[in-house]
């Protein structure tokens, strides 16, 4: 009997805490407290003794039972109408739990739903954003195409502008090769008329050395009349000898007398030889000193002087008359209407040359107020050299030379360079500076006779 009244209690102990364990904590705390109240389990122990007491004592008196029993039995009465109202509780509770956790999951789905929809707005806010920068993208292609588009059509304006100015070009260029043909038809006929010239000028070779002849009479007749009108006892040139081709000597002022060989086979009588090359036998290159007082065999090959040269040419006005002759025999001339040079200050500048006129043409000009310059003394305009020391000869030098009759003497009539001068003038060869003139003679004669012609004329 004491095991069952044990067992009955663990039950009911038992069953409260199943049935209570369903519930949240807080809630089965309270039930267990409620149910147990002040009744604990070594109370109900020692009731149990004392029942099992009163099973031993059955013959005793009922009454006495009873009283024992109903103490013990009266809460676990208690107790079990307590559970009832609070299994009831329970299940209220439970409903109400179902509700909540209804709610519960409707508050997570809606949680879900809103997640999603934030997940979603996220994703569209993303794709805006995104958006807005392929927007903002295709603003700036479109302004950087709109810009594109500027420079494609400007460089295309400037395309069409080249190729307007290239067809311009390109018809200016048919009109040049159009005019070069025509000038090349002009040249063709310049070059029929100037072998026409040619010819002319041949005929009036012919008729100019009948005038000097003529010339040559009148000088004669003018240096009669000099001699019986004047009585000149000392010439100041080659003009006082008639048809001399000897040497005389001649005074001017200011330095002692010299003689100079005279030429009357050219042009007329009274030139005055100042230079001649025959043949290679005298030595041009040198110094200022010796061009300055003069050198060589007045026979042959010689320079009169510079300082000679300038006293006569400063006394009175002086035409120019230069010889040329080629290896091969053929010969030319230059002639010029005012020579004249300066003095040692000057350097001999050569000041004046006046007009032009001969078959070699005009070599000189090139060299016209440039200063005299010598192996030893260098007045030419060349920063490479001395043109004088370099083509060994003293000459009128300016950068260098396009005319010089002071050049290295070559028998053969070639000098083997371009690049070294032997005696040359351009004009007359082409500028071909490889060819040596064999024979060159500078002469001068005062302009008075000439004048003294016209005169005569009128």
């Amino acid at each position: 009997m004491q095991i069952y009244w044990i067992l009955v209690l663990l039950f009911l102990q038992v069953e409260a805490d199943v049935t209570l364990s369903t519930e949240n904590s807080f809630e089965r705390s309270a039930v267990r407290t409620q149910c147990i109240g002040k009744l604990q389990l070594n109370e109900l122990i020692g009731w149990v003794f004392r029942f099992q007491h009163c099973e031993v004592t059955r013959d005793e008196d009922d009454e006495r039972c009873g009283a024992i029993c109903y103490p013990v039995v009266k809460p676990l009465l208690r107790y079990a109408a307590l559970c009832q109202g609070k299994d009831a509780s329970i299940n209220d509770l439970k409903d109400e739990i179902r509700k909540k956790d209804v709610y519960i999951a409707q508050l997570e789905s809606k949680l879900e739903i809103a997640k999603s929809m934030e997940t979603q707005a996220s994703k569209q806010m993303e794709d805006l954003k995104v958006q807005l920068k392929v927007n903002e993208m295709l603003k700036q292609m479109e302004h950087l195409k709109q810009q594109t588009d500027a420079k494609i059509k400007s460089s295309y304006q400037q395309l069409k502008d080249k190729e307007t100015e290239l067809h311009l070009k390109a018809i200016k260029i048919l009109k040049i090769e159009k005019d070069f043909k025509d000038r090349e038809a002009e040249i063709f006929d310049k070059k029929d008329q100037i072998s026409k010239m040619e010819m002319q000028t041949q005929s009036r070779e012919v008729q100019i050395q009948s005038k000097d002849k003529s010339i040559r009479e009148l000088e004669d007749q003018a240096n009669s009349l000099k001699q019986k009108l004047k009585g000149i006892s000392e010439a100041s040139s080659c003009l006082p000898f008639t048809n001399s081709t000897k040497i005389h000597t001649i005074s001017l002022p200011g330095i002692d007398p010299f003689v100079v060989p005279c030429n009357s086979s050219v042009s007329g009588s009274g030139w005055t030889v100042i230079q001649r090359r025959v043949n290679g036998l005298v030595d041009f290159n040198r110094n200022w000193i010796d061009y300055k007082l003069g050198f060589g065999d007045l026979r042959e090959n010689f320079f009169l002087g510079l300082e000679k040269i300038h006293q006569m040419t400063l006394l009175q006005p002086h035409e120019l008359y230069i010889q040329l002759q080629h290896v091969n025999g053929s010969t030319s001339y230059a002639r010029y209407d005012d020579f004249k040079i300066g003095s040692e200050e000057e350097d001999y500048k050569l000041k004046s040359l006046g007009k032009y006129s001969g078959t070699a043409g005009d070599s000189l000009n090139y060299h016209l107020n440039m200063k005299f310059s010598t192996l030893d003394r260098d007045n030419d305009t060349s920063e490479k050299n001395n043109c004088a020391k370099h083509h060994e000869g003293g000459w009128w030098f300016s950068y260098c030379a396009q005319s010089f009759l002071n050049g290295k003497y070559y028998e053969d009539g070639k000098s083997g360079t371009s690049g070294d001068y032997g005696i040359i003038w351009g004009s007359w060869q082409k500028y071909n500076y490889e060819i040596s003139l064999t024979f060159s003679q500078i002469m001068i004669r005062p302009k008075t006779l000439k004048n003294l012609y016209f005169l005569m004329n009128k």
